[in-house]
């Protein structure tokens, strides 16, 4: 069963709105339904594509269209709702979200476009000191996001590696030019857990902390594109466990350990990144005192990448809404940090890390 909804529509009205477009579709009066059977979004030819991930006042990259169902019907009918090079205004943005529509569908031979979409809009930006720095935060987390959830749902397709440095690169090139502050970038967060969007805002918060201590670009960006990479793992992990909202087993434990290593395979085999990537994928879970995993790894056995993007990850996952648990504020995230965990994360780092959010 596809986990995105449809849009049932009364029948009578169906025809109406093929002919008409959204404009005679009033989907406040419409309920969702998940598409069941066999056939998925992607098996019709289609692919999400998150409303938010719109500007206003850019041109639309392709077709987006909605899906609806007239009742009785088995399959939906994709109704384009924007059309390719149409402006997108903030009067479209106000309707859609009034229709209570969060997503729209692109046909999965356009997708590739859409990259160059978020390329156009940081150009812009990059020209624009009227545009908030808080903005242009925003569009690079969704930018990241873009392409987090296609190289989690593609893992065997390399172009992924270098749109993943491509997206690191810019937004080191934000950070040089724009001053982006911790707050800027902390801000954009969101604070219920995705898979997509924690990777994203690991790498982005590594990568701000990382610039922060004048580290060089280009490792800055090895970092960053290793960082939206840093959970692909967690792709063979049973999504039950990962979802569970009680106490995992001890297999169930075991079984979500091994998700460093599964990443690391995968990676090495493909050959898509270098070895300082390698090891921080593989070694983000290891802690300072040894008590990490999969190896074991103490003190300066561990990766500095890794060192790094542990402290991230471990910040994330606090301040972050989880099946099992309420999100913490950041400021009991660091008291947590500082104590209770404080043997996991190298001494010097995480000093600075607190010095960095307070800026």
């Amino acid at each position: 069963m596809d986990a995105i909804m449809v849009r049932w529509v009364d029948m009578a009205r169906s025809a109406a709105v093929l002919d008409t477009g959204f404009g005679a579709l009033d989907l406040r009066k419409a309920r969702k339904q998940s598409l069941t059977g066999p056939v998925t979004f992607e098996e019709l030819g289609y692919e999400a594509f998150p409303i938010k991930f719109l500007v206003p006042d850019f041109m639309v990259p392709c077709n987006l269209y909605i899906p609806v169902m007239a009742k009785g019907e088995k399959l939906p009918t994709f109704v384009k709702v924007l059309e390719r090079g149409q402006s997108y205004s903030e009067a479209w943005r106000k309707a859609l979200k009034e229709q209570r529509v969060h997503e729209l569908y692109v046909e999965a031979h356009e997708v590739a476009e859409l990259d160059g979409y978020f390329h156009e809009i940081l150009r812009a930006y990059a020209e624009d000191e009227a545009t908030p720095i808080a903005q242009k935060a925003l569009v690079l987390h969704h930018y990241g996001e873009f392409i987090a959830r296609r190289l989690f749902g593609e893992v065997n397709d390399g172009t992924f590696v270098k749109k993943a440095g491509q997206w690191a690169d810019a937004v080191v090139r934000y950070l040089r030019s724009n001053r982006l502050r911790a707050g800027h970038i902390y801000r954009r967060f969101m604070k219920n857990y995705e898979m997509f969007t924690h990777s994203v805002q690991v790498s982005m918060l590594a990568m701000a902390f990382c610039w922060h201590m004048n580290w060089r670009h280009e490792d800055v960006v090895r970092l960053g594109s290793a960082g939206l990479y840093h959970d692909i793992g967690k792709v063979w992990v049973d999504s039950r466990i990962l979802l569970k909202p009680d106490s995992l087993t001890r297999e169930e434990f075991a079984h979500i350990r091994r998700h460093p290593e599964s990443a690391y395979a995968h990676l090495a085999s493909m050959g898509w990144m270098n070895a300082d990537q390698l090891a921080t994928v593989r070694q983000h879970h290891e802690a300072m005192d040894g008590t990490g995993y999969p190896l074991g790894l103490k003190g300066s056995e561990i990766h500095p990448f890794a060192r790094v993007l542990h402290i991230c990850d471990c910040f994330d996952a606090l301040t972050t809404h989880r099946p099992y648990k309420k999100a913490v504020t950041p400021f009991k995230a660091l008291r947590i940090m500082q104590s209770e965990m404080r043997l996991s994360f190298d001494r010097h780092l995480l000093y600075k890390f607190i010095q960095y959010l307070g800026s």
